[in-house]
């Protein structure tokens, strides 16, 4: 679920980075090192590292005040409210603070990443 949130929200970040109306060059590169660094968390979770759940909590929180900073910039520079363009990252930081929820509380996940005993392999 935590996946498909985050490529939800890596879809609409990725519209807002390449839309001709935003002419900050640094959200594609933050939309990218997003992706990186998602996918290579979610690998570090997969081969069950405890530290990248906490990593991955704490880069989403700053790629969302990130994508909001770049928001209100290209807002700021513009005559019109860019309607499109703004809903565009809401949804992303929506589905962004979706996930955290299943990726802070989830018990599941938890004891998943959590220290193997002697009887698990």
């Amino acid at each position: 679920m935590i996946l498909l949130l985050a490529s939800g929200a890596h879809y609409f970040f990725l519209k807002f980075s390449f839309d001709r109306l935003n002419t900050y060059d640094i959200s594609k590169g933050l939309t990218i090192g997003c992706i990186i660094w998602t996918t290579v968390l979610f690998g570090a979770m997969w081969m069950r590292y405890a530290w990248s759940r906490y990593v991955m909590i704490t880069m989403i929180c700053f790629s969302m005040a990130g994508f909001c900073l770049l928001a209100m910039l290209v807002r700021s520079e513009s005559v019109n409210p860019l309607p499109q363009l703004m809903k565009l990252v809401v949804f992303g930081v929506g589905l962004y603070a979706v996930a955290l929820i299943p990726l802070s509380a989830s018990s599941s996940l938890r004891h998943f990443l959590g220290p193997k005993t002697a009887g698990e392999r």
